[in-house]
């Protein structure tokens, strides 16, 4: 039996918008069945009604909400952490273009003081003036004020770049790493479905081994009571009624594991969807398709996976980091303008003014911190490389590994069915063996004892088929 929270686990290392939802189908879809009904319905469809077919009762679905597999999908992506961090951290990323293009962008700020100062200083040039021989009349100016008691004044400046190298590489750079992390979320939501899905496949898995318990109960049961009455019939040892209520004692632990197993499975699928309670999840019964060679898988892997465009653009951003810190050798140019105003009158005997300057800046030396970063982005960019071509290689191996798991759980499960079919008929031998006095208990019990480990190893591999199919498909980045 696999473990049902195996499935869930994936959903913790990642590192999940509502489809339509389809008709729900149902858990245990009609199968046919190749031996002839035994006594106490273990052959019987498992879609009988009866408590111990394995009805919504029997399952305990009579109180759990039931969710299509679309409509979980979707709750998962709005609910879950995990993905809400990863957009989280994408949303940041591109917060980072912002911040990078500013250095390329025009900034306006504006200014106030109040000076007060201990003394204050003018110059009186109509003082001065008028010692000298001057027409009547002539006019003098007033004094010039140097510094004032007190002076308010305002201004407000516009500063506008107008080449600055470094800064255009650093905005590709963060519009790359803003594409790294869009793509990165992409994984993680994939991955988190791919984890849900298998999960709700595993607990389906665990309905199916709730069903095997309830009706390898009844044949114990059924087996119990016919050996009670050859018992009394004096044609059988009492040590065969023993082995039979044994039997169903044993059969009974197995139903009570089964069904905490089951409900373990259904809360662990709340708890991915933020929910207290269990749930249930819907699947549909889509067959997995024969997939195509391992080349063309791969081919479509590379060109879809999000974790290769995550790394590509990565990349991208560590080449660009180089170019910027070979830029910033460059010179910067840049013009401002600001204009002024105060209550106290400046030299000019204006009290407002303006003034235009264009900026020249050339770092020369600056204690080696360019060449510090140039190696730190060297080296980040053969980080990244190697990466990138790692991801590649586990990429290749997840496809192919996924293709090989697809066909060897679709053997298992031909297998599984096969071995089903042998121990229902066997099953049914030994009872008609049984009845007739030619068969003993013990080979009754080991063949009902087979017939439902046969039943539990088919519900296991219907689930590792679905579940090897969706881990293909996540492989393929679809």
């Amino acid at each position: 039996m696999l473990s049902i929270g195996a499935a869930a686990v994936i959903l913790a290392t990642a590192v999940g918008q509502a489809t339509p939802t389809p008709t729900p189908m149902p858990a245990h879809p009609e199968r046919p069945s190749t031996s002839p009904p035994l006594r106490g319905g273990y052959a019987q469809d498992e879609r009988s009604g009866s408590k111990g077919a394995g009805g919504a009762e029997s399952n305990g679905t009579a109180d759990v909400p039931e969710l299509t597999l679309d409509a979980a999908l979707a709750e998962l992506e709005r609910q879950n952490l995990t993905l809400t961090q990863a957009r989280s951290r994408a949303e940041e990323a591109g917060a980072g273009v912002d911040q990078a293009r500013a250095a390329l962008l025009p900034s306006l700020s504006a200014s106030a003081s109040y000076t007060r100062n201990s003394d204050d200083a003018r110059v009186a040039i109509g003082d001065l003036l008028s010692l000298l021989p001057l027409p009547p009349g002539t006019p003098l100016p007033k004094p010039i004020t140097i510094q004032p008691l007190e002076q308010l004044a305002v201004g407000g400046a516009l500063r506008v770049p107008l080449v600055v190298p470094s800064a255009w590489f650093d905005v590709r750079a963060a519009r790359s790493a803003a594409r790294a992390a869009d793509a990165q979320a992409d994984a993680v939501r994939l991955q988190l479905r791919a984890g849900f899905a298998q999960a709700a496949h595993g607990a389906r898995a665990a309905e199916e081994v709730v069903v095997a318990s309830e009706r390898a109960l009844e044949i114990a049961a059924e087996h119990a009571r016919s050996a009670d009455r050859r018992v009394k019939a004096g044609v059988a040892a009492p040590l065969d009624a023993l082995r039979g209520r044994t039997e169903q004692v044993r059969r009974e632990s197995d139903l009570a594991r089964a069904r905490a197993e089951l409900g373990r499975a259904r809360l662990a699928l709340a708890i991915l969807l933020g929910r207290e309670g269990p749930v249930r999840i819907a699947l549909p019964d889509a067959p997995a398709a024969q997939p195509p060679g391992d080349a063309p898988l791969v081919a479509e892997a590379v060109g879809r996976r999000p974790e290769l465009r995550a790394q590509a653009a990565q990349v991208a951003a560590s080449e660009e980091q180089v170019r910027a810190t070979w830029a910033r050798l460059a010179p910067q140019l840049s013009a401002t303008g600001s204009a002024f105003a105060s209550d106290v009158p400046y030299p000019t005997g204006e009290k407002e003014g303006w003034r235009a300057t264009l900026d020249l800046t050339w770092p020369i030396f600056d204690g080696g911190l360019r060449e510090s970063r140039r190696r730190q982005a060297r080296a980040q960019l053969a980080s990244a490389r190697a990466g990138a071509e790692a991801q590649r290689l586990a990429v290749v191996q997840e496809v192919t590994d996924g293709a090989r798991d697809l066909a060897v759980a679709r053997e298992r499960l031909r297998l599984a069915q096969t071995q089903r079919g042998l121990a229902a008929d066997a099953a049914e031998s030994a009872r008609r063996s049984f009845e007739a006095g030619v068969a003993s208990s013990l080979d009754v019990i080991d063949a009902n004892d087979r017939l439902y480990q046969a039943d539990v190893g088919l519900a296991d591999g219907r689930a590792r088929l679905a579940q090897a199919a969706i881990g293909l498909e996540r492989a393929l980045g679809r």
